[in-house]
């Protein structure tokens, strides 16, 4: 099995490892490598953010379109050193369970997305997406997703929804699987406020934040979504362009960037 655990312990290399909580880990950085693919990003994103420390990412993951770096290019790390990089700021929303008296009962920040959707696989619910306090969209169907422009080359993307620049200072509402005609993604600017509510029903509704935070809606409470006052800084070490990766990360190619 090669080395022992004990042995690996005694590496003067290991020993300096200190385990902590992603709070603690960004207090104590000056910018955050995230080893892993576009998950591990988004599970440390909202520490980072509310810190003002970037990110670097080292993608061992499947994907990775955050990701600056694949496996095989960590030398390009001494980039930061020298100061050859660029910080990439990235939007994020500002998410918000409220109760029938109007009352916020969670609020978090998310990277790529709020996902509204029904807990009962066999059965649609019927959602009601309002844009500053004006009804756009109602209908019923799997649920629907409200997205940043780093989130719409995600799940929004795989449900019909549009690609937006990284740049660009705009939210998208993609419904999932809606039984309408008139149901369609649409393209938002960033100061608008979105509200999905639910009427009563018996199948479940949940938020997802980012696909890794998960909460039931009890009867009466919305989601309130607007665009966050925190940004999300990602190190750019190479010049390639966003359409580039799209068409990369998006095709059968070998990704070598």
């Amino acid at each position: 099995m090669g080395r022992s655990f004990q042995s690996m312990l005694s590496d003067p290399i290991v020993s300096q490892i200190v385990f902590c909580e992603d709070e603690e880990v960004v207090d104590r950085c000056d910018f955050v490598v995230v080893v892993g693919g576009d998950g591990t990003i988004l599970r440390i994103a909202e520490a980072a953010a509310k810190k003002e420390k970037p990110i670097l990412g080292i993608n061992v993951g499947t994907m990775g379109f955050m990701s600056e770096l694949e496996i095989h290019e960590l030398w390009e790390i001494e980039k930061v050193r020298d100061g050859s990089f660029s910080i990439d700021s990235r939007m994020m929303l500002d998410v918000s369970i409220v109760d029938a008296n109007g009352k916020t009962v969670y609020n978090t920040i998310a990277l790529n997305d709020a996902v509204i959707s029904k807990g009962n696989i066999s059965r649609v619910v019927r959602l009601s997406v309002l844009i500053d306090g004006r009804e756009a969209l109602a209908f019923s169907g799997d649920g629907v997703i409200v997205c940043t422009p780093t989130g719409s080359t995600a799940y929004s993307l795989s449900a019909g929804g549009p690609i937006l620049e990284p740049s660009s200072s705009c939210i998208a509402v993609t419904p999932i699987c809606p039984h309408a005609f008139n149901a369609k993604s649409v393209v938002l600017k960033s100061g608008r406020m979105i509200l999905v509510t639910s009427p009563e029903q018996e199948n479940p509704v949940f938020l997802s934040i980012d696909g890794f935070k998960t909460f039931p809606l009890e009867q009466g409470c919305s989601v309130r979504i607007r665009q966050s006052p925190y940004e999300l800084g990602l190190i750019k070490l190479k010049t390639l362009g966003f359409y580039e990766i799209v068409r990369k990360k998006l095709t059968n190619e070998r990704v070598e960037l």
